[in-house]
C-alpha cells in the first residue's frame, strides 16, 4: 500500500520507516508541499499537525496521526497511540472529526498564547533531541527570566500575567490540564504569580485548581501587547503583539487504523 508521510525531522522519519516497513512511503517534509492524496500520515508532533492541516484540503484528506514529536498533546487528548497500519483496518476503520481554532487566520488544533508558555516552547526547541524532556529543560531556563506582561483581552487590560493560553480543549503542552473541562470548547486561562511556582505546579498538573489562575469562556478573544512579546500556534513560537482566537467552522478528520466504525 502506498501511503503519503510527513515528518519535521529526520529522528521521525527513521521511526516512521520503522513503523511503516510494510508500505511503499512517499516522503514529505514540513516546509515543502502536501501532494494531493485522501489520506496523509503525520509522523511527529503538533506541530506537524498543524502544518498538515493548514496546507491540506480538510474535505478532501484524512489523517492517520504516529505521535512521534515531543509533546504530542492531541494524540494524548484523543488517546491516539502507535498501531499497525494495513489496508484491511483503512476499510473499517473510526473516523473521528476534530474541532479547530482559527488564529491570526490559521487553523490550530489545540491552542495558542501568549507569554510564558510561549518562552518555554521557545527555549525547549534547541533541546528537541531530549523528546518530552526538552520542555522541562525551556521551563528551568525560563525561571531565569521574569517578565510581567500586560495584556489587553477583549479590550480590558490585565497587568501582571505571566501567560496567556487560549486552549480548544482546556490542556496546554503535552497534555497537562488547564481546566477540568472534558469536552471540546474555546477557553482562555490568565496565570499570575512567580514564574517557578507556576512552572512546577504546571508540571505536576495543579494549574486548575490555583488560584493565580483564571479561566475565562468565551466565542472569540483578542489578545494585545504594546510590544511584541513570546506567543504561539500549537507548536510553533514567534513574537507578535496581537492574536486573534476563536472557534473555526472547518473540522479536521482523524481516521484510527484497527478501530472498527
Amino acid at each position: 500500500m502506498k501511503l503519503t508521510v510527513l515528518y519535521a525531522r529526520a529522528k521521525s522519519k527513521f521511526l516512521a520507516s520503522l513503523i511503516l516497513y510494510q508500505h511503499q512511503i512517499e516522503w514529505v517534509r514540513v516546509g515543502q508541499p502536501i501532494p494531493r492524496t485522501p489520506l496523509l500520515v503525520t509522523a511527529g508532533g503538533d506541530g506537524t499537525i498543524n502544518y498538515a492541516i493548514n496546507n491540506i484540503d480538510l474535505a478532501e484528506t484524512r489523517l492517520i496521526v504516529l505521535p512521534l514529536g515531543r509533546g504530542n498533546a492531541l494524540a494524548r487528548i484523543l488517546n491516539l497511540s502507535f498501531c499497525p497500519i494495513n489496508e484491511r483496518d483503512l476499510e473499517h476503520a473510526e473516523e473521528v472529526g476534530i474541532p479547530l481554532l482559527e488564529v491570526n487566520g490559521r487553523l490550530a488544533v489545540f491552542g495558542a498564547g501568549m507569554g510564558k508558555g510561549s518562552e518555554i516552547v521557545n527555549f525547549a526547541n534547541p533541546y528537541w533531541q531530549l523528546g518530552t524532556s526538552s520542555y522541562i529543560v525551556g521551563a528551568i531556563k525560563s525561571i531565569q527570566v521574569n517578565p510581567a506582561y500586560k495584556i489587553c483581552i477583549n479590550g480590558e487590560l490585565h497587568l501582571d500575567l505571566l501567560a496567556v493560553e487560549a486552549s480548544l480543549w482546556g490542556k496546554v503542552g503535552f497534555g497537562l490540564p488547564l481546566t477540568w473541562q472534558d469536552t471540546p470548547g474555546l477557553s482562555l486561562t490568565l496565570i499570575k504569580g512567580h514564574p517557578f511556582y507556576a512552572t512546577v505546579l504546571l508540571l505536576l498538573g495543579q494549574i486548575p485548581e490555583w488560584e493565580g489562575a483564571t479561566t475565562l469562556s468565551g466565542n472569540s478573544f483578542v489578545l494585545e501587547s504594546e510590544v511584541e512579546i513570546p506567543a504561539h500556534i500549537d507548536g510553533e513560537t514567534f513574537p507578535a503583539k496581537r492574536m486573534k482566537v476563536m472557534p473555526s467552522f472547518r473540522r479536521g478528520r482523524i481516521i484510527r487504523p484497527g478501530k472498527l466504525a
